[in-house]
This record gives C-alpha cells, structure tokens and sequence, in this order.
C-alpha cells in the first residue's frame, strides 16, 4: 500500500464533513483556524501572567493595604494559575481537530508527519528558553547548581523533576508544562489514528478516571503543592476535557446567544475563584486539603476551561480585536519569555516590589510592554521561518504565519 501525500490537494468538501452538520461556511476541507482561539490563548497568557506577578500569599508588604480583603484578593491571583489548564484543554482541542480532520481528508493519521509539525513549533523556542535559563545561571546572581535541573527540562522530564524535587528558581521555570504537553504529544496521534470516535471516548474517561484516582491518592498522602500541580498524570484531565469537547461538537460551533456566552465566561471565572478561596486548591495555611476538595477543585479548572472555549468557538471574527488575535498568534513566545521580563523588572525596579507602591502598576505595564516586544521580534525573526518549514508539512492549514509574505 502506497503512502497517501500527506498535503493532498482538490478534496471535496463533502469528503471532509460528511460526519458533521452546520460546520463553519469558512472553513474548508483542508483548512481548520478559528481566530477567537486566539484570543484565547491571550487570554490564557494573560491569567498566568497575573498569577506571576500578584502576591498570591499572605504578603506583609501589602498587608497593611489589603487588610481583611487580603484573602479574596490572593485567590483571584491563585485562580489565574488556571490559565496554564486553559492553555492544556485548547491544545488537546485543536490536536484532536486537525487530527480527525486528517484522517477523514486522507484515510489516516500520518504520525510521523505530526511529530514533525510539534517539533518545528515547540522545540526551536522552547531550547532556546532553556538557553537564556543557562545563561542566567551564569550571570551575578545566577544558581548554577541549578543547571542539573535544567538538564531534566532538555529532556522534557521538568514537570517530574518540579513534582519531585521543587520549584526551579530560575525565570526558565515555567517550561515544565511544555513537558506535560510533550508526554501527551506520545500518546494522542497513535490515538486518533487507531481508535473510533467511541473508543476515542473511552480513552478520555480512562484519564478522567486515573486522573482523578491519582488525586485522591495525592490527598491522602498530604502531597505539597508542587507534588501536584506539576504532575503530568493530574494535568492530563485537562487534555482529556479538551477531547471530549472536539468529539461532542463533531466540528460544529456552538450557536448561542451573546449572553449566554458571557454567563458561560462567568461561571468559568466563578468556578476558578471558587476552587482557591474555598477549596484551596494551591493550599491555604491548614495545607493538602485533602483528597475531594482537590478533585473538585481540578474538575472545576477543566470544566471551567470548556466553559471558555465554548463561549469563545463561532463568536464572529469582525467582533475580535485585531491586536487579541495578534498576540493569540505570538502567545508561546509570551508565555516563554514572561519570567525572563519579569526577573529582568524586579533587578531593575527592586523598590518597588510592595503594591502599596505608586509606582507597582507602572512596573507590571512596563513588564507587560516588554515582553509584547520581545515575544513580537522573537515571532518574527526566530520563530517564523521554523512555522513556513513546519507549514510545508501541513495535511490541514491552521494557524496562518502573521507578517509572513
């Protein structure tokens, strides 16, 4: 049997969406992008940033200004760490779409040319983190015994070493999740390449299940908080979510009014805020709070993440701002860079780490500012000529290269 061109060309659309009724007029067969994910990847950049740069704990330089609103005020910073399960169910989403759109378009899933596509994407600026990760090791004020740790992010072991051993301080931390994503990377095309839709459910309700499982084991072993937030096998709900929600809609947007879909915005957000002031998720001073609250608490950041992505799938692209769909596009370079420009603000601005400061706001704009310019050059001149070589390996066009001719 010969191997079927992995770009075909002149598919008829009925071909694609034989399966599915009331698909996106402007998508064609070979082509899959939905600028409002976009933003919603922003959106979830956005939540992680906050959660970095807000006080998430009790902070005594801010205590005398937050007083009893103290509490309320940490969990809406704790909640943005649900940004990092919001950018988890989009992936799985998205994979798990242009995945069956390809086996429907060709007769398979070409694996090989998938983990090419990944490559081209994650690995040049994910390396590359991990490079200005040593180099600050290097530099006045860097921990080079932290460069073994570094070692295990290169191989995409971060999120075990994190669960395992803590945090790493050096402003390279954040990359452990692109670890978890690659794990999944192994699993989710020999998936949807072998498996039918029900048996694409089955596999979704197994990680639930194990996922969940293995909360109630990490609650009942008071496991800290790294143990749990940084484990691949508790992320991976949150990949699961994000299948079902593509195999539910069958490539169909959800046709729901502008109200509906900000209440759905509402209860995500509310859901979230609701896990760390009353479940604490990322513990409170009694610590672990035990094995339910975290299962409910973990439910709620998938669940709510759902909740996002269907308020945002079929919102009409005239509505979307320009800029929110740009910075969508240039968000891994955002998330990459983030810690680097914030570290780099906190040497430069050390006085001004209390937010009983004037000058706070200031510095977490300017923060902000710096790293649109530095994810917008990095997306130009790094990234763009790796995502034309991973376009030429592309069954299904999907996100289009911003300022590429």
């Amino acid at each position: 049997m010969s191997r079927p061109n992995p770009r075909p060309s002149g598919i008829k659309e009925t071909e694609l969406s034989a399966s599915v009724s009331k698909r996106a007029p402007d998508q064609a067969a070979g082509r899959f992008y939905r600028p409002e994910l976009d933003v919603v990847r922003f959106l979830a950049f956005l939540l992680v940033f906050i959660h970095h740069v807000l006080p998430s704990g009790p902070d005594p330089r801010s205590a005398a200004t937050l007083k009893t609103f103290g509490p309320f005020f940490y969990a809406v910073a704790n909640a943005g760490r649900f940004g990092l399960s919001l950018f988890f169910t989009l992936s799985a989403f998205l994979i798990c779409e242009l995945l069956l759109r390809e086996r429907q378009a060709i007769g398979e899933v070409v694996v090989k040319q998938f983990y090419v596509r990944r490559i081209l994407r994650i690995w040049p600026l994910y390396y590359l983190g991990l490079a200005l990760g040593i180099l600050v090791a290097f530099l006045p004020g860097g921990d080079r015994a932290e460069l073994p740790t570094i070692g295990w992010y290169a191989l995409f072991l971060g999120a075990w070493h994190n669960s395992f051993y803590g945090w790493l301080k050096n402003p390279a931390a954040p990359l452990w999740s692109i670890s978890v994503e690659e794990q999944f990377y192994l699993l989710v095309p020999w998936v949807v390449k072998y498996c039918n839709r029900k048996s694409l459910f089955a596999f979704c309700a197994a990680l639930i299940l194990f996922a969940n499982g293995w909360l109630y084991y990490l609650g009942q072993a008071a496991a800290p908080d790294n143990r749990i937030w940084s484990d691949s096998f508790v992320q991976f709900e949150c990949f699961a979510a994000g299948i079902l929600l593509c195999l539910i809609l069958r490539g169909r947007l959800p046709r729901i009014a502008v109200w509906q879909r900000l209440l759905l915005i509402f209860a995500s957000l509310a859901g979230w805020y609701y896990a760390a002031y009353t479940l604490h998720f990322r513990f409170g001073p009694g610590g672990n709070p035990g094995s339910f609250a975290l299962i409910a608490a973990y439910a709620l950041g998938a669940a709510g993440s759902v909740l996002i992505l269907i308020a945002a799938l079929g919102v009409n692209p005239k509505l979307l701002p320009r800029w929110a769909v740009y910075l969508g596009r240039i968000s891994f370079g955002l998330y990459v860079y983030h810690h680097f420009v914030i570290d780099l603000m906190d040497n430069l601005m050390p006085h001004v780490a209390s937010m009983t400061s004037p000058l706070y706001l200031l510095k977490g704009s300017l923060s902000l500012g710096l790293i649109f310019l530095v994810a917008a050059i990095s997306y130009r001149y790094f990234e763009t000529p790796f995502l034309r070589m991973k376009k030429r390996h592309a069954v299904i066009e999907s996100q289009p290269i911003s300022g590429a001719g």
